[in-house]
C-alpha cells in the first residue's frame, strides 16, 4: 500500500488512445476534452516549456475565446490534482512545463529503446525494438479532439514506428530470421507504400520465408503505384530484390562500391602522431572525427593521406565531398551533397527525394548495413554536416573544418583533433621536397629561417617553395630576404595563376565573423605582441571584459586565435600581419584611440603590480589618460612578479610602439616600469634605456625614485 502522504506514479500513454495509467494498471480519468488536449500537448513536449498561447490554440483548435486563458488556468489546476508524484506540472514563462522521468511516457520510452538498439548487437537490438513496438496500441492520439495536434504528432510518431520496423526487419534479415518481421513490415509498408527500402525488405523477408508469390505480388503492386503516382520505375535496390526472388537462389548482386577519394597532393610530410590518432577512430565507439585548424595548416592533405591509407578497410567504399565552407563561392548545400552521394551509391536520380529530411533518411537507409568511409572536407558548420552523417556505427566519418564545430562534439559525440603547424623538421622537409635536397643542404640555416617566416604552415611553405623552384638561380637566403619584409610578405605568399594565397584563405575565415568580432580582429592588428590577454583585448576594443569574451571565442572558433592559457590567446605571425593590414584601413582617430587605450592598460597594470611589490606608499607615476575599470588582480608581490614575467615581452613591444608613435611620456614611463620590475627580479634591466629616453624627451628632468 502506498503511503497516505504520497500518490502512486502515473504513466502517460500516447501511442494509441491517450491514457493516464495508475501503478495498479487501472486507467485514471482525465476529464474534459480540452483538458485532454492540453495534457497531450504538454506530454508530447515532455520536459520542455509549452507557451500558454500554443496551449490555448491547441485546446480550442485555433480559435480560443476571450475567456481561454482563465479556462486554461483551470484545466492546469485540475491536471495538477490528477497527476501522480512522479509527474509535475510547473508554471514557467511563457507557459507550462510537464516534468517527469522519460520512462513514465510511452513516447519517450519508445525513443530510448530505439536509440539503445542502434549500438546493440543484432540479437539484443531485436529484443529492444520489439519492446519499443509493443508500446504501440494503435494510431497515436486517436481520441484527441485537437485535429492539428493529432495530425502533426501522429505523423511524427508514425515515422518513428516505420523507422523502428525497418531497423527490426534489417536486423532479423541479418540473423536469418526475416520471416519474424513480415507482419510488422506489411503494416509499415501500408503506412509508407512508396518507401522502397521498406518494400525491398518486405520482398526479401517473404522470399526468405519461402513465400515467393507474395513477394512478387508486393513488388508488382509497388511498381504500379510508383508508375501511377510518381511516374518512375522501381530503383536499383528493389529491382535487385525482385531478381533475387526470380532466381530463388538467395544471392543478391553486389552493391555499387564508390571510390571518390581525390588524389593526394605531392609533398605531404610528418603528421605521424595525428595519423596514429585517426587510426584509433577505426576501433573507438565514436565514429566521427573532426580535423580542425587554421587556414593553410594542411587539414585536407592529412585527411586524404589517412583516407588513402585505410581505404582498403572499408569494403563498401569511400565517399568524399568538398563542402567549400570557406570558399568565396556559396558552400555546398547538404541536399546537393546527399544527391551526389546517393547517385554514387547506385540510387537512380528519379528515386532521390526533393525534401532534405527524406533525402537524408534515404541516405541513412542505403548505408544501414554497409561499412564506408565518409570524408567531409572544408565544412562550414554543424548544420551543413549533420544531414550527411550515416545512421549506423559501421561507417566512419572524417570532417575537416576551420571551425571547431562544437555542436557536433556536443550532440553527436564527435572527437576533435586540432591540427598544429608543422614542427621545424617537417617544415624544412616540405621545402626540401619542393626545392630539392641539394639547395636545402647548402643553406640549412636559411631554410629553417624561411620555414619560420612561413609560420611552418604547409600552404605558405608550398607557395614559397613553388616561387623558389620557378627561380632556380635564387638562393634560399635571397628568398628569406624577400619574405622578411612584413609589409609585403602576405602579398608575396600567393600564386597568381591559381588564385591561392594565404591572404585569401585568411580573408574567407575573417568573413565568417559578426561585425563586433571582425572589429576586434582588426584592432588586434594594433597589438605588437604574439600573445594577448583578455584585458589587453578589451582595452583595444574599448569594452568591458564580459562584452569581449564572446568575440574572442568567435575568433578562436574559426582559428584566427588559439588559446595559450587561461585568459590568453596566441596567433600565428601571418594572422597578425593580416589583421594589421585590415587595421591600417581603419579611421586614423579610431586607431590612435585604440593604441592609446592599449598603452594605458599596460601602464595601469604595471603601476598596480609595482604597488603590490613595493607597497602603497610609493609615489605614483604620471597618470594615464584612459583609466581602466578592469585590471588583472595582483594582490601579492608574487602575483605581480608572475604577471610581469608573462607580460614582459608585450610591455617591451608596447614601449617600442609608444616610442615609434611619438608618445614620449608613455614610452618613458613604460621603460622605467620595466627597469623597476627587472631589478626586483634580480636581473639586468633597461635602466639606461629608460633614463636615456627620459633625458631625450625631457632634458634636465630628474627621473627615477622621485617619480617611480
Amino acid at each position: 500500500m502506498p503511503s497516505p502522504r504520497t500518490r502512486p506514479q502515473l504513466r502517460i500513454r500516447l501511442l494509441g488512445p491517450m491514457e493516464l495509467l495508475r501503478a495498479d494498471g487501472g486507467a485514471a480519468a482525465i476529464g474534459a476534452a480540452k483538458r485532454r488536449n492540453v495534457l497531450a500537448a504538454l506530454a508530447i513536449d515532455l520536459n520542455r516549456v509549452v507557451s500558454a498561447d500554443r496551449l490555448m490554440d491547441i485546446a480550442w483548435d485555433g480559435h480560443p475565446p476571450p475567456t481561454a486563458r482563465a479556462s486554461l488556468q483551470g484545466h492546469i489546476a485540475q491536471l495538477r490534482k490528477d497527476l501522480g508524484d512522479g509527474v509535475e506540472l510547473v508554471t514557467r514563462s511563457p507557459g507550462y512545463l510537464l516534468l517527469a522521468p522519460r520512462a513514465l511516457l510511452d513516447v519517450t520510452r519508445f525513443e530510448d529503446l530505439v536509440a539503445a538498439a542502434r549500438d546493440a548487437s543484432d540479437a539484443d537490438a531485436v529484443e529492444l525494438l520489439r519492446d519499443a513496438l509493443a508500446l504501440r496500441r494503435g494510431p497515436a492520439l486517436v481520441d484527441i479532439e485537437a485535429e492539428a495536434l493529432r495530425r502533426d504528432a501522429s505523423d511524427r510518431l508514425d515515422e518513428s514506428v516505420v523507422t523502428a520496423v525497418h531497423e527490426l526487419a534489417r536486423r532479423l534479415n541479418r540473423l536469418g530470421r526475416a520471416a519474424e518481421a513480415i507482419e510488422e513490415l506489411r503494416e509499415a509498408v501500408a503506412m509508407r507504400p512508396l518507401r522502397e527500402p521498406l518494400v525491398e525488405l518486405l520482398v526479401l523477408s517473404l522470399h526468405q520465408a519461402g513465400r515467393q508469390a507474395e513477394a512478387l505480388d508486393v513488388f508488382h503492386d509497388t511498381r504500379i503505384r510508383l508508375a501511377d503516382e510518381l511516374g518512375v520505375a522501381p530503383g536499383t535496390g528493389l529491382q535487385e530484390a525482385f531478381h533475387t526472388v526470380l532466381r530463388a537462389d538467395g544471392e543478391r548482386p553486389p552493391a555499387r562500391v564508390p571510390s571518390q577519394l581525390p588524389r593526394e597532393n605531392r609533398g605531404f610530410v610528418g603528421r605521424g602522431a595525428e595519423l596514429a590518432q585517426l587510426d584509433a577512430a577505426l576501433d573507438d565507439d565514436g565514429p566521427i572525427r573532426i580535423l580542425t585548424g587554421p587556414a593553410g595548416v594542411g587539414k585536407t592533405a592529412l585527411a586524404l593521406r589517412w583516407a588513402h591509407q585505410v581505404a582498403a578497410d572499408f569494403e563498401d567504399g569511400c565517399l568524399f565531398v568538398d563542402l567549400r565552407g570557406f570558399d568565396d563561392a556559396d558552400p555546398v548545400a547538404p541536399a546537393q551533397a546527399l544527391s551526389g552521394f546517393l547517385r554514387a551509391l547506385g540510387v537512380p536520380a528519379a528515386r532521390i527525394p526533393d525534401d532534405l529530411d527524406e533525402r537524408a533518411a534515404l541516405y541513412r537507409s542505403v548505408l544501414a548495413d554497409r561499412r564506408l568511409l565518409v570524408v567531409l572536407d572544408n565544412a562550414r558548420s554543424a548544420a551543413q554536416v549533420r544531414p550527411l552523417l550515416p545512421g549506423n556505427s559501421g561507417c566512419v566519418v572524417l570532417v575537416s573544418s576551420r571551425s571547431r564545430l562544437d555542436d557536433l562534439a556536443a550532440t553527436e559525440g564527435a572527437v576533435r583533433l586540432s591540427l598544429p603547424v608543422l614542427d621545424r623538421q617537417a617544415a624544412v622537409a616540405v621545402l626540401r621536397l619542393l626545392l630539392g635536397s641539394e639547395r636545402v643542404a647548402a643553406e640549412p640555416a636559411a631554410a629553417a629561417e624561411l620555414a619560420e617566416l612561413c609560420d611552418r604552415l604547409p600552404l605558405a611553405l608550398r607557395i614559397a617553395a613553388a616561387r623558389g623552384a620557378s627561380h632556380p638561380h635564387f638562393t634560399i637566403r635571397s628568398l628569406t630576404d624577400i619574405y622578411s619584409d612584413e609589409r609585403h610578405r602576405l602579398t608575396r605568399l600567393s600564386l597568381p595563376d591559381s588564385g591561392g594565397s594565404i591572404r585569401a584563405a585568411l580573408t574567407t575565415s575573417y568573413r565568417r565573423l559578426d561585425d563586433a568580432s571582425a572589429r576586434l580582429f582588426r584592432l588586434l592588428g594594433e597589438h605588437p605582441g604574439a600573445e594577448v590577454d583578455y584585458f589587453a583585448a578589451a582595452a583595444l576594443a574599448g569594452t568591458r571584459l564580459r562584452d569581449n569574451q564572446a568575440r574572442l571565442e568567435s575568433l578562436v572558433a574559426v582559428n584566427l586565435l588559439h588559446v595559450t592559457g587561461p585568459g590568453r590567446y596566441g596567433r600565428h605571425d601571418l594572422v597578425r600581419l593580416h589583421s594589421a593590414t585590415l587595421a591600417a584601413a581603419e579611421p586614423a582617430a579610431d586607431r590612435d584611440a585604440a593604441i592609446t587605450r592599449l598603452l594605458d592598460y599596460y601602464l595601469h597594470a604595471a603601476e598596480s603590480g609595482l604597488r603590490a611589490v613595493e607597497g602603497p606608499a610609493r609615489r605614483p607615476g604620471q597618470q594615464a589618460a584612459h583609466p581602466l575599470a578592469e585590471l588583472p588582480d595582483l594582490p601579492t608581490a608574487q602575483a605581480a612578479l608572475n604577471w610581469f614575467r608573462t607580460e614582459e615581452d608585450n610591455i617591451q613591444h608596447a614601449l617600442a610602439l609608444a616610442t615609434a608613435r611619438g608618445q614620449h611620456d608613455r614610452a618613458c614611463q613604460l621603460g622605467l616600469y620595466l627597469d623597476r620590475f627587472r631589478r626586483h627580479l634580480g636581473g639586468p634591466g633597461p635602466r639606461e634605456l629608460g633614463e636615456a629616453l627620459a633625458q631625450a624627451f625631457f632634458p634636465g628632468h630628474i627621473w627615477g625614485n622621485s617619480v617611480l
